[in-house]
């Protein structure tokens, strides 16, 4: 048995065999991230040291999301095998355009309907996937295929022909691939970036419309997405500086599913934004950088509170949001995962409150899911 000491152990540290106060009593099971108030239980016993064949390591976000401690969140199996796939088949497919294979436009054709029909048939739970799956390993092709998915939900609130849908998500899911030809060091710098390098990076748009239209050789108005991305509604934008209604028009849906995106995802310089947090940023707007008519729909389409966020209510209990509630945003439907007595729900088991009728609850606050695992 290996001997450690309560002091050198925190919240989020798993062991890979089960850890024992003593050779009777158990601690944790092997593979259970430790809670806080698992410490505070052998503070209170007093006890010192516990015990282990195995060996303690850091619980990964991506672990997290798939263990049993999620909160009642079930996991929707077809969808993940839907969203792994798509995420390897993408990464494959960006890796073969790095290296300038002979891509058959085809392949992404398909991968791009498919999604169109899973986000249609699974709308609620996709959007639950983007704020959740929090694996940091192929960067480049999960924020593709997040943004895809959440340009769909705006395009579906839209009412945008199919045809169209699947255009607008062949953009979204090639939107930064001009990023693959910025140098590596600009990409993950940490520190902000000298002008030379500022430029270099914002060259990106135009790295994608060449790779679109000359390598892929997709028509002209899914090159014009990647290239216009960055515009923006008031002009200030890159890289040609235009303005309202002059950026195409799924070009501007995929400027807001972009920036979202990139606030609820992982980056070098910084952690991820909860859903709500970053929903506030992109309402904050004021028609500078976004189509305030197409920003309506994307917060139709989202709520204020995005659906799957986790909040808390002035009774301390904590729910995620199932549906929203479009004529009062700040009141959508919950299911409770955690009751005021702190009883839990899994499974999705819980009480379903509509704040719209339930005029004595309300919501505090939003809550980070990584945050509230590691503290259950």
């Amino acid at each position: 048995m290996n001997h450690y000491k309560v002091t050198d152990l925190k919240p989020g540290l798993s062991c890979n065999k089960p850890v024992y106060i003593d050779e009777d009593t158990l601690f944790i099971p092997a593979g259970v991230p430790i809670r806080e108030k698992d410490l505070s239980r052998l503070d209170k016993w007093q006890v010192d040291e516990v015990l282990s064949e195995g060996q303690f390591v850091e619980t990964q976000n991506e672990d997290l999301m798939n263990s049993k401690l999620l909160w009642g969140i079930p996991s929707d199996k077809e969808l993940s095998a839907i969203y792994n796939e798509t995420l390897d088949k993408l990464d494959d497919l960006f890796n073969r355009i790095n290296q300038m294979e002979d891509i058959d436009v085809a392949e992404l054709d398909q991968l791009s309907s498919k999604l169109v029909d899973t986000v249609e048939d699974k709308y609620i739970q996709s959007v639950r996937m983007v704020l959740t799956h929090n694996s940091v390993h192929k960067a480049i092709a999960k924020s593709a295929l997040n943004t895809a998915i959440l340009s769909l939900t705006i395009g579906f609130a839209m009412d945008r022909p199919r045809p169209k849908l699947i255009q607008l998500c062949n953009g979204a899911i090639l939107h930064d691939i001009g990023m693959m030809r910025i140098p590596e060091e600009i990409k993950s710098k940490k520190d902000g970036l000298n002008p030379e390098e500022m430029t270099k990076l914002k060259s990106h748009p135009v790295f994608s419309y060449q790779i679109i239209s000359k390598e892929l050789k997709y028509e002209d108005s899914i090159a014009r997405i990647a290239l216009e991305h960055h515009e923006r509604w008031d002009g200030e934008g890159y890289p040609q500086g235009k303005k309202n209604d002059d950026i195409l028009l799924e070009a501007r849906i995929v400027s807001i599913a972009d920036a979202f995106e990139a606030m609820v995802s992982e980056r070098p310089y910084r952690n991820s934004m909860i859903g709500y947090e970053a929903m506030k940023n992109i309402i904050s707007d004021n028609a500078r950088k976004f189509d305030p008519e197409i920003l309506r729909y994307f917060i139709k389409s989202m709520g204020i509170y995005p659906l799957g966020s986790i909040v808390m209510l002035n009774d301390s209990t904590v729910a995620r949001v199932i549906k929203g509630n479009p004529e009062a945003p700040l009141r959508p439907v919950v299911i409770t995962l955690i009751d005021a007595d702190g009883k839990e729900y899994p499974g999705d088991m819980g009480p379903v409150l509509n704040l719209l009728e339930k005029k004595d609850m309300f919501i505090v606050k939003a809550v980070d899911l990584n945050s509230l695992l590691v503290e259950k």
